[in-house]
């Protein structure tokens, strides 16, 4: 790739200047930059490097003719879907979440008369945010390369100063960004955006010259993350009235390769799990699940809809 025409770099974690950090996220910093040689990819589409041209088409070309040599450790299989981090217990320990109130277990029990008892298991799936613009990124050097102006279609700027700010090892007062218009969002450019802007950065500060790094859409759609999938069990304790008396619920979210802000979007989930109706009784569980898939992310609603 280097030997083509119009090439003008390639840059990895080795570009990341002395000091600067080399993961980010919104809440837990687990999502590597670049992932170095030697390290562990944990999805599909994870950033290993990126190259720089003088356009796009051979840009394109050159990303394209990467040999990327993987080994696989069978010990470690894959986990794509909910029940297979059920089965494996692979959550976000630290953001599970549970919601009490009453003795669900006591109303489930059989112990008062009259209560019948519903239980059962639904699936909710994904959903791609599908914007107008993909994700688009310039990063523009300023003066001594001690400073740097991005300009991104991007819901969350001050996200994207703070990462810059932290990878580039430069106090965030230089990092000057900008957006003139989002292009669509629906929450799919408010962290995810942050995974393609730092790459941008470490080039264009690497280079000392302009670099501008936009997704083509399947790009976008297999990196960038979706609504959460969820998958729900439950027991609903009713009476022949129709009063409500006892909801036991535990709700797993696909969160992804990395947090992200799935442990919010859990708790929001369980906070609209009973809609506009009254339980007395309701002890409601969420588990982010770990999993080998892109991050999923902020969706409209926020959690609410899967609720």
């Amino acid at each position: 790739a280097l030997s083509m025409d119009g090439v003008l770099g390639y840059f990895d974690n080795s570009h990341i200047p002395p000091g600067g950090e080399r993961h980010v996220g919104p809440v837990v910093h687990d999502e590597p930059v670049f992932v170095a040689v030697g390290e562990e990819t944990t999805c599909v589409g994870q950033v290993i490097g990126v190259v720089v041209a003088e356009t796009r088409e051979i840009a394109r070309a050159a990303a394209a003719s990467v040999l990327v040599t993987y080994d696989e450790d069978a010990s470690k299989p894959p986990i794509v879907s909910i029940k297979a981090a059920i089965d494996a217990k692979s959550f976000y320990d630290n953001f599970c979440a549970e919601i009490r109130c009453g003795d669900a277990d006591a109303a489930l029990s059989g112990a008062e008369d009259g209560v019948r008892v519903l239980e059962g298991e639904l699936n909710m799936g994904g959903q791609e945010h599908f914007y107008l613009e993909t994700h688009q990124n310039i990063c523009i050097p300023g003066e001594a390369n001690s400073e740097i102006t991005h300009i991104a279609s991007s819901q969350a700027l001050t996200k994207h100063q703070k990462s810059i700010s932290d990878v580039l090892n430069m106090p965030a007062s230089r990092v000057i960004c900008k957006n003139k218009r989002i292009g669509g969002g629906f929450g799919g450019k408010e962290c995810r955006s942050v995974t393609f802007a730092v790459p941008c950065a470490v080039a264009a500060h690497a280079l000392r010259r302009p670099v501008k790094l936009v997704l083509e859409r399947d790009e976008d759609v297999l990196t960038s993350g979706h609504r959460h999938a969820f998958h729900c069990k439950y027991r609903v304790g009713f009476r022949d009235d129709g009063t409500l008396v006892a909801l036991d619920a535990a709700l797993y979210a696909n969160a992804g390769n990395s947090l992200d802000l799935s442990g919010a979007i859990v708790q929001r989930a369980l906070l609209h799990i009973d809609g506009c109706y009254r339980f007395p009784n309701v002890t409601v569980r969420g588990f982010p699940c770990k999993t080998n898939i892109p991050s999923n992310t902020a969706f409209r609603g926020f959690g609410g809809p899967q609720g």
